[in-house]
C-alpha cells in the first residue's frame, strides 16, 4: 500500500505509527473482495489532509425517523457525562418536545447539555421553546441569527448550519439527514397516501461507536467555539472506548461561506474517479456542478454501473426541476436514473464498489457545497456497504426509471421550469 497516500490512522490515544498503520490497513485490504479496489478507495481519503481514518469502530444504518429517534433517545437517556446536539431543525412539535423533555431530564441529573440549532431552520419554533431549556441550564447557541431587532445579522442569511449531529458521552455519535421534526414521525414504508409531504419521509441516519466518535466530538467542539461558546466543548474519549468494531470511518465536516472547496464534495469526486464496478447514489437534492456530472459520465463510459435514486415527490419544486435539467446528458452516457414515487426522499447517501459508503447531511447541490455547514461519515468496509446496497435495492422497488427517450419528449412547460430553476439554482 502506498504509504504516501494513506491517511493517518487514529485510535483512542492519537495517530499510530505510519508502519503500524500500513500493516493494519494491509490486513484489512487482504480480506476485501477486491483488494485493489479497496486500496484505491482508501487512498481517496488520503487526499483529504484533515480527515484521519478511525479503525476499530462500528457504524449502524438507521432508516427513517422512527428508528433514528428511538436510537437517539435511548442514547440520551443513558447519558452520564454530556449530550452535544447540533441540528438544522429543532421543531416545537411533538417530536421536538419529546427530545426537549428528555434533555431537560438529563440536565436535572447534572449531565452537561449543549445545543446548536440553526436560526432559519428552526425559525418556526417559539422563543418559549428554547427559553425553557435555557432556564433549566441547557446551553444553547442559535447559529447565525438573522433578526436585526434581536441582534441578528441578515447578511448571514445565506450561510446555514445544515448539520444533524448528536454525540453522547463520547461513546456514540449520530449523523445523517433526519431533523427533529414531526416530518419524520412515521416510516416511509407507510407513506402511500395523498399527504406524502406531511410525514413518512424516506431518510437515512447512522449511529457510530468506537474511536470514530471522537471525530464527531471534535467537529461539534470546533463549531461551538466558532459560534462563541464560552468553554471548550471537547471532552476526552472514555478510557474504556469499545474497540471491537471492524469499520474504518472518516468524519468530514464542511464549513459554509469559507470559500474552501467542501471536503465532502472532494471525497465524492475522488471516490467516483476511483470506482471500478458500481456507483449507487441516493440523493434528496441533486443539482451538482459540471465537474461532478463529468465524473459520473466518465465512470459510466468506462463501464462502471452508475445509478441515481432521486425524488419523484419533493418539498422543493425548484430543486427538483434543477435536478431534472441534468438528466439528459447523464442518461445519454449510460447513467441510470430512478425517481422515488412513494414518499418524499430526503436521504443523502452513496455506496461505491461495495466498499466505500457515505451517510450525512450534505446534499449534492451548490447550497451544501458552498453555503452550509455540513457533516458526513465516510465508512470503508464490506459489512456496512452490504447494508447500504441492500437498502438501495429495496428503495428501487418504490422508484420509477427515467429513460432518455422519455426525458427528451417531456412537455415544453417542464423544459421551461427546468430552465428557470437552472438560472437561479446557485441561490436555492
Amino acid at each position: 500500500m502506498d504509504s504516501e497516500s494513506v491517511p493517518a490512522v487514529v485510535d483512542r490515544d492519537g495517530p499510530v505509527a505510519r508502519d503500524e498503520a500500513d500493516r493494519m490497513l494491509d490486513r484489512i485490504a487482504r480480506r476485501a473482495p477486491d483488494p485493489e479496489a479497496f486500496e484505491a478507495l482508501l487512498n481517496t481519503i488520503g487526499s483529504l489532509s484533515d480527515a484521519p481514518l478511525y479503525t476499530d469502530s462500528s457504524a449502524t444504518l438507521l432508516i427513517d425517523g422512527p428508528a433514528t429517534y428511538a436510537r437517539m433517545l435511548h442514547a440520551i437517556a443513558g447519558a452520564s457525562d454530556y449530550v452535544h446536539l447540533e441540528t438544522y431543525i429543532f421543531a416545537d412539535d411533538e417530536v421536538g418536545r419529546r427530545f426537549r423533555d428528555v434533555l431537560l431530564g438529563k440536565r436535572r441529573e447534572g449531565v452537561e447539555v449543549r445545543i446548536i440549532y440553526d436560526s432559519v431552520g428552526s425559525m418556526a419554533s417559539s422563543n418559549a421553546f428554547f427559553e425553557e431549556m435555557e432556564r433549566a441550564g441547557i446551553e444553547l447557541i442559535e447559529f447565525h441569527p438573522i433578526n436585526p431587532i434581536t441582534g441578528g445579522n441578515p447578511l448571514n442569511a445565506n450561510v446555514r448550519d445544515h448539520r444533524k449531529l448528536l454525540v453522547v458521552d463520547g461513546r456514540v455519535a449520530f449523523t445523517g439527514g433526519v431533523n427533529l421534526s414531526n416530518t419524520y414521525s412515521s416510516s416511509s414504508s407507510r407513506a402511500r397516501r395523498p399527504d406524502l409531504l406531511a410525514d413518512g419521509w424516506r431518510d437515512t441516519h447512522v449511529a457510530v461507536e468506537g474511536p470514530a466518535v471522537q471525530g464527531f466530538a471534535r467537529a461539534f467542539a470546533q463549531n461551538w467555539r466558532e459560534q462563541g461558546g464560552e468553554s471548550d466543548a471537547l471532552k476526552p474519549a472514555p478510557e474504556d472506548t469499545d474497540r471491537s468494531g471492524t469499520d474504518i470511518i472518516a468524519v468530514l465536516d464542511a464549513e459554509g461561506g469559507d470559500a474552501i472547496e467542501s471536503p465532502i464534495f472532494h471525497a465524492y469526486r475522488q471516490a467516483m474517479r476511483a470506482a471500478r464496478h458500481r456507483i449507487w447514489i441516493t440523493q434528496a437534492y441533486f443539482a451538482p456542478d459540471d465537474e461532478f456530472l463529468e465524473d459520473l459520465r466518465s465512470a459510466a463510459e468506462r463501464g462502471v454501473e452508475v445509478r441515481l435514486i432521486v425524488p419523484g415527490i419533493t418539498d422543493s419544486a425548484l430543486v427538483a426541476n434543477a435536478s431534472r435539467s441534468r438528466y439528459g446528458n447523464l442518461l445519454k452516457h449510460g447513467v441510470k436514473i430512478c425517481e422515488r414515487t412513494s414518499a418524499v426522499l430526503h436521504a443523502k447517501t452513496a455506496v461505491i464498489d461495495g466498499l466505500w459508503s457515505t451517510v450525512g447531511s450534505s446534499n449534492l447541490d451548490y447550497r451544501s457545497f458552498l453555503h452550509n455547514d455540513e457533516i458526513n461519515a465516510i465508512i470503508v468496509g464490506e459489512r456496512f456497504a452490504n447494508q447500504m446496497e441492500r437498502q438501495f435495492i429495496e428503495d428501487l422497488e418504490d422508484c420509477r426509471p427515467i429513460s432518455y427517450e422519455e426525458w427528451r419528449s417531456r412537455p415544453l412547460l417542464d423544459r421551461l421550469k427546468e430552465f428557470f430553476s437552472w438560472t437561479i439554482e446557485y441561490w436555492l
